[in-house]
């Protein structure tokens, strides 16, 4: 009997448990000392809003300790309490994240961290008692977290960012392992049946929770689903892969509302079905008729609304005008010597002979006698001015005719055309029309001879924007094109002349953009006169005639992107 009892004495106190828990300062640093007896191993990591957590594996009976207004060196909550079977878990709740030493010496484990708070009163605790006779700390179980259906979809992305220092796990069981995932991601993480008995290995720094658990389940053949009620499942790669292939198929109707439903069948089709899958789209009601295993449909269900989506639309107003400027300038002298009884050139004034109108050219045959016209073939057309001058020499008359022109002209053609385009779709507007053009195709020769066909291009103004709708502003692929025809000098039919820009543009919403280079200036001049005198300094100017013309044809296009606030 005796020798029993010592027995059972023996296996008792060789039960692993946590003996000693102390906090004290070291220079300018806390240190944590956590004592253990037993074979006890710890793992440790911290979390992102600045707990330090430590889960000591193999202690059957946690103690319990819940020190709310702790205090001391940087630590402003103290907690122990069983978390899983045999496992005990210490949290220490500091202000913030810090970097931290963690040494594992025998029965031994110590925690140090820099002090924050300055010199401070050690506390430690003797655990080796039943937790029965510790009835001086109070215990509170730690506040249940939020439902996981409350918790939204922005914090769970807003905790995938946060950066884990160091997470280190040597032949860890899986379910501890999601469990510290679980505080992490803020969201319930279980294990299915056929992997609950795996272990975890992996040492991995500098990470996102979800990177390192993605990284960990992928290395080890596992995956994790979302359930309906927005539970995580773990399950082993091949084993549903093999339940994927015997599960039995079904069929589901999915309303396509704002795009095409073809277009989405192609990314169904590109790798959500299951091999035995298969998609059908009835046009009439742009839907898509899937028929594939359960677990498929509801992976495909929870994709097709982030494919589904509301494109955004843009108004594009836009301002097209087209502005003719034509200056001319003309400025001559034309000179009329008559012989009123011998020769008389009558172009550009009628003469008299015998007192009688003579409209013909006279030329006497006999006797001595002079006429001339001089810039009589290049008058100015239309002239604002003419001043007629006359001079008598004896028998002779001298009419100088004095003319000048100066005129300006201004056309101003403008078109507002508003076209309303979806995001990344092309909107063209036109202000012009279809220009015919004859093709001969000779090696195509009937009985009449060679055949033609007529093709038709557009010609005019012409404006092709593409709107990318980037936060608030919009990136507008733009061109712009002025065209018309004239006549080819051969017999090749017609001249497209062309005036184009291409750009890209990044502006506000509402903001305008204006394409310019689309302007031709055209300059003439055009001189005659008498030969020799007409290039004399000075008085060369009273013997020729001068034509100066300037042409300026402006094409201005204003865009104005206006995104459509549903």
């Amino acid at each position: 009997m005796t020798a029993f009892i010592a027995l059972l004495l023996t296996l008792f106190a060789a039960e692993p448990r946590v003996t000693g828990l102390s906090i004290a300062p070291v220079a300018d640093r806390t240190e944590v000392v956590i004592l253990v007896d037993g074979n006890v191993t710890s793992q440790h990591f911290m979390m992102p809003d600045g707990r330090l957590v430590v889960d000591l594996t193999g202690v059957p009976q946690a103690p319990r300790i819940d020190l709310r207004d702790f205090n001391r060196g940087g630590v402003r909550e103290l907690r122990v309490a069983p978390f899983q079977t045999n496992v005990a878990r210490l949290v220490l709740a500091l202000a913030s994240p810090v970097e931290y030493d963690f040494v594992r010496e025998g029965n031994r484990i110590r925690l140090s961290f820099r002090n924050p708070d300055g010199a401070f009163e050690p506390w430690s605790r003797e655990l080796g008692a039943p937790p029965a006779t510790a009835a001086a700390d109070r215990y509170e179980a730690p506040a249940a977290p939020a439902p996981r259906a409350q918790q939204t979809e922005p914090v769970r992305q807003q905790d995938q960012q946060e950066r884990i220092r160091s997470i280190n796990f040597v032949a860890e069981p899986v379910n501890n392992v999601l469990a510290i995932f679980s505080d992490y991601a803020g969201q319930n993480i279980v294990a299915a049946p056929a992997v609950q008995a795996r272990t975890i290995t992996a040492n991995l720094t500098d990470v996102t929770w979800r990177e390192a658990l993605d990284a960990i389940l992928e290395a080890n053949g596992m995956f994790m689903r979302s359930l309906p009620s927005g539970v995580m499942v773990v399950q082993d790669i091949a084993s549903a892969d093999q339940a994927q292939t015997t599960e039995p198929l079904m069929t589901r109707t999915f309303a396509i509302r704002y795009i095409s439903a073809d277009s989405i069948s192609r990314a169904v089709e590109g790798g959500l079905l299951s091999p035995n899958g298969r998609v059908t789209v009835n046009p009439s009601s742009n839907t898509l008729l899937i028929t594939d295993t359960r677990s498929a449909i509801e992976r495909i269900g929870a994709v097709l609304p982030e494919l589904d989506v509301r494109t955004p639309q843009v108004d594009i107003t836009a301002v097209i005008a087209f502005i003719d400027r034509t200056a001319l300038e003309a400025y001559g002298i034309t000179y009329d010597l008559k012989d009123s009884r011998g020769n008389q050139l009558n172009r550009v004034n009628p003469g008299m002979i015998d007192g009688n109108q003579v409209d013909q050219d006279v030329i006497s045959l006999g006797g001595n006698s002079i006429a001339a016209l001089g810039n009589a073939n290049y008058r100015v057309a239309s002239p604002s001015l003419e001043v007629i001058t006359s001079l008598v020499l004896g028998r002779h008359t001298l009419i100088s005719f004095i003319e000048a022109l100066h005129t300006v002209s201004l056309s101003d053609v403008q078109a507002k055309p508003v076209v309303r385009t979806m995001d990344h779709r092309r909107a063209t507007i036109q202000v012009g029309e279809q220009t015919p053009i004859r093709v001969i195709d000779a090696g195509a020769a009937g009985a009449s001879g060679p055949l033609a066909t007529v093709e038709y291009r557009n010609t005019g103004i012409i404006l092709e924007v593409t709107p990318h709708i980037i936060a608030d502003q919009v990136l507008l692929d733009m061109r712009a094109e002025r065209s018309g025809i004239s006549l080819a000098s051969s017999d090749i039919g017609v001249i497209f002349q062309t005036q184009n820009a291409q750009t890209q543009v990044l502006v506000n919403d509402g903001e305008t953009v204006v394409i310019g280079g689309l302007t031709i200036t055209e300059k003439t001049q055009s001189r005659a006169g008498i030969p020799l005198l007409m290039d004399l300094p000075v008085i060369g100017a009273l013997f020729r005639n001068t034509v100066q013309q300037e042409t300026k044809r402006d094409l201005l296009i204003m865009v104005t992107p206006h995104i459509v606030r549903e």
